[in-house]
């Protein structure tokens, strides 16, 4: 007599994350630590702070201080939920990033441009905690990775300034930022992609469930 077999899934080990899988969450996280510098200048007043008419105060808390309390508070989110849901937090972290670069981009005033400030920290901490929760999951290549990461981010972090001076000065702060929204969007996707690709991979195989001989 013929008894069907039933189909169970089969069980997978935990296993380290592909390290494509640090694409998305650390493009954005680049980008974050860009734009966390690039509205200051060392060679005067940032025009910026000159067209939106605000004190070096209000640049100061807005600007910097609200973006690195911002990235504090988001940054354990990535940490805890990133290694196990990296796409479903990376994602809406860069989404935010994207809103409040634009909000920045097209800012009528101090306050918006605040606004626009804490959102881009808020996602740009997430995804740094994605990055690190991911690097730290990784079994091989875990200080390359680590060390890449750190090499561009500081690289990101210091000649941001210069070349959002250079653009600055010559077409205008704005434009530094609708380029800088470009370069999320494209995280964004890619992201999205890496997201999709993991997902069809990490569906589990069928295969039917051995029982003893039917007597």
């Amino acid at each position: 007599m013929y008894v069907p077999q039933p189909m169970q899934s089969a069980p997978h080990p935990t296993a380290a994350p592909p390290w494509w899988l640090l694409v998305g969450p650390g493009f954005a996280s680049l980008i974050g630590l860009f734009l966390l510098t690039v509205v200051y200048r060392f060679d005067g007043r940032a025009t910026l702070q000159i067209e939106l008419g605000m004190a070096e105060q209000t640049l100061l808390l807005g600007g910097l201080v609200a973006y690195l309390v911002a990235a504090a508070i988001a940054s354990p989110v990535g940490l805890v939920l990133g290694a196990r849901f990296p796409t479903s937090v990376t994602v809406p972290a860069i989404c935010l990033m994207l809103l409040g670069v634009v909000l920045v981009a097209f800012t009528p005033s101090s306050g918006l441009f605040v606004v626009g400030r804490v959102l881009n920290g808020l996602g740009a901490g997430a995804a740094i905690g994605v990055t690190v929760a991911l690097i730290r999951r990784l079994h091989t290549g875990r200080g390359v990775a680590a060390g890449v990461m750190a090499g561009l981010g500081v690289l990101a972090l210091a000649i941001a300034p210069f070349l959002g001076g250079l653009v600055s000065d010559a077409i205008g702060f704005r434009v530094v930022y609708v380029v800088a929204a470009l370069f999320v969007f494209v995280a964004l996707v890619v992201a999205g992609i890496i997201g999709i690709v993991t997902l069809a991979k990490a569906k589990p195989s069928i295969q039917p469930m051995a029982y003893p001989p039917h007597r």
